[in-house]
């Protein structure tokens, strides 16, 4: 359950929550994330302002909580999709993958990460400990189960940089925007051999 927390006050309330957060994510994708006001978000969840800012705080707690939901999400599709995959490179690329597609289709993600707002966003997703989380915990299946051994500072820095590279990859995809097999390629050859190296992880070759 996310929490929105300003001060001493936390709000449980499922369906005060999830309207607060739902107002918010339409105003993401109809306003663009750095023009929505808390003006906006609390007029769509029919409370006002005052009562926004003292029970949810500003603009960027809430644009962290509704990014850990959708992430939260994603992250569930991701290992449904990943189930059957046992092999952990390709399970790390094809996760990759399906991250990096998903951010740009889906419409609140597209409409953090996507748009014009992606430096804006992609600053406060690198510093949200919301989202470090569920990175971590979706990174570990993806690098199979020896990356639960993984200490610190190693984990923080793969974890770091998978999100700048899926983020990236997102915002900018390139000339001529890359395609999937472009991206595949890269990874094979760049993100996987980093990752074996630190891992101690079997390349294809070796399975």
């Amino acid at each position: 359950m996310i929490r929105l927390m300003t001060r001493a006050v936390i709000v449980t309330d499922p369906a005060a929550r999830n309207a607060v957060l739902s107002s918010a994510a339409e105003c993401f994708v109809r306003l663009g994330v750095s023009r929505t006001t808390a003006a906006d978000i609390a007029r769509g969840a029919g409370i006002s302002r005052a009562t926004l800012y003292r029970r949810y705080g500003g603009t960027v707690e809430i644009f962290h909580a509704v990014l850990a939901r959708e992430s939260e999400q994603m992250s569930a599709d991701a290992a449904e999709l990943l189930a059957s995959v046992t092999d952990p490179s390709l399970r790390l690329v094809e996760g990759m993958v399906f991250a990096i597609r998903e951010v740009q289709r889906r419409p609140v993600h597209a409409a953090l990460f996507s748009t014009g707002d992606a430096a804006w966003s992609a600053r406060r997703a690198i510093r949200a400990t919301s989202l470090r989380r569920i990175s971590e915990d979706a990174i570990r299946p993806l690098v199979d189960v020896t990356v639960a051994g993984l200490a610190e500072p190693e984990l923080g820095d793969l974890v770091d940089w998978i999100l700048r590279l899926i983020i990236s990859y997102a915002a900018v995809p390139g000339p001529g925007d890359l395609d999937e097999a472009t991206i595949r390629r890269q990874l094979n050859r760049l993100l996987v051999p980093a990752v074996t190296a630190l891992l101690g992880l079997a390349t294809p070759e070796e399975i």
